[in-house]
């Protein structure tokens, strides 16, 4: 270590002394220091320097890079505000679009146009100003004006008083087709509205209209048909969305200016984002304007403005709107605020308006989104105070390393080093026990491996207080909050019924409609308990037949001559027990919908009666000779693959193209897990009504088993066990060991085997002892069945045989269908059971 000490300090009095290093005073005074201090000295010398300025280019590099990606994260948030809000104007318009063609489609007389404007504000949509019906010719123009929540109809005496003119928009027939709409720019209207205190009192308002083509029906003449809603209802979907309300609102923001604004294609500013607490507040551009010299008012819009040719920012992002791009710059402030912000976010995004379904969209307009934060210079400061302390940290710790480990010979520090590098993983460590002496190497050992047993005591005791906090965070609530916002909103569509979101449900409620709006029958296809109950019901509801009766019939309850009797009727004397007339399902629905579910456990004769009755809408009662006229809708349910049925020729090929005129599958809820923490939401407020309890919620844990689970019984098991979890809850959360699910609920021990007990002979079914071990060996002992099964087993061992019908009522009659025949199915592979017949004669016999 002597000789160390000397070549280091011989070396770096070399260094030190070399002319064309340092100047001559330098050098000198570098040499002196060089000679008095030890080697410990000489490396806080020769490190602290490099290291300080290698900290200090690292810090300005990471303040460089974390300016930068704050400044793409902050755009990034300005642009996705502005793309909603034009997409959420672009959703408002085309409502209004398709409001107006909805009041286009009937009859454009005052008092239909009267009836139908007060039906559309009462549903609690689109606040709608006016509805005006102007013919071209002839008939009589009907002009409607919303005065609070009242429909009000101007008298054609006060058409003059209108300002602007209505007859001056029949300009328009030439430009419109029927089914197109066109909205206009920002319009002041003024409508007489006399009162008994004013016979002169006006109601003046800035709209925007849509406009329409009616084409005529012979009776009224064509026309122009124009619907308008007040400019500030856009203008608050701009102040929602910069407001602290707003959906994308995500963290607080600081108090610098931020706001939108609304453009036309033109370059107008015609309104600007305004308090969101103060709805009624009139349009405004003042925000909007400073900073810009150009034109005030124009034409029935005395608020817009519209900035000179000179802002180049301005009108680049005006053509960009025009050609349907969007986009986002960074604008130096001509005037740094006293917040010390030198630039804002200048975002836009167009706004596009379909004329007619199938029609590519149009610009109509653009919004601006202008946005001033202080979080780059507040990163900023707060970089240079975490540079400055971890360069004062990394000097402090320097230098106690290098004191401390200055005197340490190299070769144990190398060993040292290899020994830890040989540790793989923090749970195998082990002391190190090295065979060197002297205090400093014995310290440092020490040190070392008290550190290694610290930290082993460490990582168990962080393991267990992380198992402890999982426990803990799955016991909590789960945040269901979105899922009853949906719920809310769901009340107000038009399927209520039909809970959940995603591609799926959607075009399940598209074709509800669709089969709603024609009258043909509907085979409706899913697996059990995917609510094709539900489905048929709801067609009912939204169809013509809505007000006539909705009769079910379960085909796979009843046996051949009872369905038969339940379909058709029967006459008094047919048998011996008609002591009277019965009227049949098909009687019953007449007019309305017959909803026959199970369709597929019809037997060959009920199918042959189906066909017969749904090709010609007669029927013959049992015992009558007297065919009956109706009018029925039918509405077919299986869960089964029906074609597979026609190629056994257990069911009729030409009964099934008769049913499925127009088909509906039900997904199933394993391929829509997005729908089970609404669905469980749903339901469990249903289960806590009928529980009785209060305030009853899930915790995470259960929501995580809840959509983990396949559902094999889908919606109808989700709801069993909601309501089983609800009965059952010790507290008022659930708690994921109150979940039982079909796997658990029956679940069996396997009885254990003693180690040494040789295997029976008899489990192997060649051995010629297997014809008489098995019936009741194979029975009592099969490791895995269930307590469905092995509570049947012993009964369908002396029967011989059994049905799908008969197991059911074995195991307590409730039994889903598709449950029992899993059973059933589990036997046979087990080779307990022969799988016999087709169809409703599918019988199931000891082999």
């Amino acid at each position: 270590m002597f000789d160390a000490a000397e070549t280091s300090e011989d070396a770096m009095a070399v260094f030190f002394s070399s002319e064309r290093t340092f100047p001559e005073w330098l050098r000198k005074r570098l040499s002196f220091i060089a000679r008095k201090l030890g080697l410990r000295g000489k490396l806080l010398l020769a490190l602290l320097p490099p290291i300080v300025a290698v900290m200090l280019v690292t810090g300005y590099a990471s303040y460089r890079v974390s300016d930068e990606f704050i400044d793409i994260a902050l755009g990034r948030t300005v642009r996705q505000n502005t793309l909603a809000v034009a997409h959420e104007t672009e959703q408002y318009l085309d409502g209004c679009r398709r409001d107006l063609l909805f009041l286009a489609g009937g009859a454009p007389d005052a008092a239909s146009l009267a009836d139908a404007f007060a039906r559309l504000l009462a549903s609690g949509g689109t606040p709608y100003l006016e509805l005006c019906f102007l013919p071209a010719s002839g008939g009589q123009p009907v002009v409607l004006v919303r005065q609070g929540r009242e429909v009000r109809e101007i008298a054609p005496e006060d058409y003059p008083r209108i300002s602007p003119n209505p007859f001056a928009e029949l300009d328009r027939m030439g430009t419109l087709q029927p089914g197109q709409v066109f909205p206009s720019d920002v319009l002041e209207v003024s409508y007489p509205m006399p009162t008994p205190d004013s016979a002169n009192r006006f109601v003046t308002a800035n709209v925007i209209r849509f406009y329409t083509r009616y084409a005529g029906n012979g009776a009224i003449p064509p026309g122009i048909l124009y619907l308008s809603v007040e400019a500030s209802t856009l203008r608050n979907l701009l102040s929602w969305y910069n407001s602290n309300k707003s959906p994308l609102w995500a963290f607080p923001r600081s108090d610098e200016l931020r706001f939108s604004y609304f453009l036309n294609s033109d370059g107008w500013i015609l309104f600007q984002s305004e308090d969101f607490a103060d709805p009624g507040a009139p349009l405004t551009t003042y925000h909007a304007r400073e900073g810009y010299d150009g034109s005030l008012g124009k034409p029935g819009h005395q608020a817009a403005f519209r900035p000179n040719e000179k802002h180049a920012t301005y009108w680049a992002a005006v053509a960009d709107l025009a050609k349907g791009s969007n986009g986002l710059q960074k604008v130096e402030e001509e005037r740094t605020s006293d917040s010390g912000v030198g630039f804002h976010y200048f975002s836009y995004a167009p706004v596009l308006f379909r004329t007619a379904p199938g029609q590519p969209p149009s610009v109509y307009g653009g919004v601006v989104f202008v946005d001033r934060s202080q979080l780059p210079i507040v990163a900023g400061y707060k970089n240079m105070d975490v540079l400055l302390f971890v360069t004062i940290g990394a000097i402090t710790l320097i230098s106690l390393l290098v004191f401390w480990f200055g005197r340490i010979l190299t070769r144990p520090i190398r060993e040292l080093a290899a020994k830890m590098n040989d540790l793989d993983s923090l749970e195998d460590m082990e002391e190190i026990n090295l065979p060197y002496s002297g205090y400093d190497i014995t310290a440092l050992q020490g040190s070392i491996n008290n550190i290694i047993r610290r930290v082993k005591e460490q990582v168990v005791e962080i393991q267990a207080k992380d198992e402890a906090i999982l426990n803990v965070n799955r016991r909590e609530r789960a945040n269901l909050d979105r899922e009853r916002e949906i719920l809310v909103e769901a009340e107000l569509s038009r399927i209520p019924e039909i809970v959940g979101i995603g591609t799926a449900v959607a075009n399940l409620k598209v074709n509800i409609l669709k089969a709603a709006q024609v009258d043909v029958d509907v085979l409706i296809t899913g697996e059990t308990g995917t609510g094709k109950q539900l489905v048929a019901e709801a067609i009912h509801a939204h169809s013509s037949r809505s007000e006539r009766p909705f009769i079910s019939i379960n085909c796979g309850a009843l046996d051949e001559n009872l369905l038969l009797d339940a379909l058709f009727g029967h006459v008094k004397g047919a048998f011996s027990e008609a002591k009277e007339d019965r009227n049949g399902a098909f009687v019953e629905a007449d007019g309305g919908i017959l909803f026959l579910d199970e369709i597929q456990s019809a037997s060959p004769k009920v199918q042959q009666s189906l066909l017969r009755a749904l090709a010609s809408r007669k029927i013959k009662p049992l015992g009558s000779d007297r065919e009956v006229n109706v009018d029925v809708r039918i509405l077919a349910a299986t869960n089964v693959d029906i074609p597979s049925l026609i190629e056994e020729r257990t069911f009729r090929e030409d009964l099934y193209y008769r049913l499925k005129v127009v088909s509906i599958n039900t997904p199933a809820l394993r391929e829509n897990r997005e729908n089970i923490p609404l669905l469980c939401v749903y339901y469990l407020q249903q289960a806590v009504t009928l529980a009785g309890r209060e305030h009853l919620e899930l915790s995470k844990g259960a929501l995580v088993k809840l959509t983990s689970y396949d559902w094999p019984g889908n919606v109808r098991e989700l709801v069993n066990c909601i309501t089983r979890a609800a009965v059952m809850a010790e507290t008022d959360v659930i708690q994921a060991e109150e979940i039982r699910l079909e796997n658990e609920l029956y679940a069996w021990p396997a009885e254990p085997r003693p180690e040494t007990a040789p295997e029976p002979v008899a489990a192997h079914r060649d051995h010629p002892a297997a014809e008489i071990a098995e019936p009741h060996a194979r029975g009592d002992h099969e490791p895995g069945l269930n307590a469905r099964q092995k509570e049947a087993w012993d009964v369908i061992r002396k029967k011989g045989t059994v049905t799908r019908k008969e197991y059911q009522e074995l195991v307590g009659g409730d039994l889903p269908t598709r449950t029992a025949i899993y059973d059933l199915q589990d036997f046979v592979k087990r080779g307990l059971l022969v799988k016999t017949g087709k169809g409703p004669s599918t019988r199931y016999e000891l082999p």
